[in-house]
């Protein structure tokens, strides 16, 4: 089963006269969509203006444990919580992400920045391609009141590199990425949350890794393809980098593109793969 046909991207039904008129009529629909009510007492934590400006193109809100509140969903925004469950549970469970400095390549609505910075991380700079994607995890930050510790960065569609949007002087205690899988060309900027034509993607997260972490510093790969993973594997090795799976699955029993997704981990050593034990 394709990644294209399983995963999400929401979307917003208008009137065809108003597709026709304006895109932003799409914006001025959504406005009625307002952010549920909590039960827990935790009103008092989110903005209370809800008008078409503050709240431009959200088209649901999604409840994601362990998270204090729901999550904004934008129009366009990749939407896929089941790709990073194991993901999410590895950053609440890893000490050393508090007070660490991450980067999150592909951010989408910014639900892996989000457990970031609830499980305690000093900074986040997230990135992504798409522009409702960057509005989004920003609009997602201020919701949490985590704004002040979160960098937006949209990357330029025609330069997708990893680390285009990236200074040269920057490192990272943490580097997260769930990013498209297969290897086709996107057809539009949603589509870049599905497709990675050439693995060009995945080869510059691999190759420029040594480069951007800090001493001591952590990978983590969410890869739901067999071919995606043998080959960050084969690269890992020749970039002498050390590449783990966190996962009890075998590759060799399953399908070329499967979800959940598997968590891979590469440090700087000696470049050897291994594979964690039960």
């Amino acid at each position: 089963m394709h990644r294209a046909v399983v995963r999400f991207f929401p979307f917003i039904i208008s009137p065809v006269l108003c597709s026709l008129l304006s895109v932003g009529c799409s914006r001025q629909a959504s406005s009625s969509v307002s952010p549920p009510e909590k039960s827990s007492g935790t009103e008092a934590d989110l903005p209370s203006a809800t008008t078409p400006a503050v709240l431009p193109g959200i088209v649901g809100w999604e409840t994601v444990a362990p998270l204090r509140h729901d999550v904004a969903i934008m129009e366009s925004v990749f939407w896929e919580p089941a790709d990073t469950d194991s993901l999410r549970e590895l950053i609440f469970t890893t000490p050393q992400i508090k007070g660490s400095r991450v980067l999150e390549i592909g951010t989408g609505s910014g639900l892996v920045s989000l457990c970031c910075l609830q499980a305690g991380a000093a900074s986040v700079v997230a990135t992504d391609l798409n522009p409702n994607a960057v509005q989004n995890v920003r609009f997602n930050a201020t919701n949490f009141d985590a704004k002040d510790h979160l960098d937006a960065r949209l990357v330029p569609r025609r330069s997708p590199n990893a680390w285009t949007v990236i200074k040269p002087e920057e490192r990272f205690d943490f580097i997260i990425s769930n990013p498209p899988w297969e290897d086709q060309k996107p057809k539009s900027v949603a589509e870049f949350a599905l497709y990675d034509p050439d693995f060009l993607l995945l080869d510059s997260l691999v190759k420029g890794a040594r480069d951007r972490l800090k001493p001591n510093g952590r990978m983590w790969l969410a890869y739901g393809c067999v071919t995606a993973i043998r080959r960050i594997e084969n690269l890992a090795k020749a970039e002498q980098l050390n590449c783990t799976q966190l996962d009890k699955r075998s590759l060799d029993e399953l399908p070329e593109v499967f979800l959940p997704g598997m968590l891979l981990e590469l440090t700087v050593g000696s470049g050897s793969s291994e594979r964690q034990g039960d």
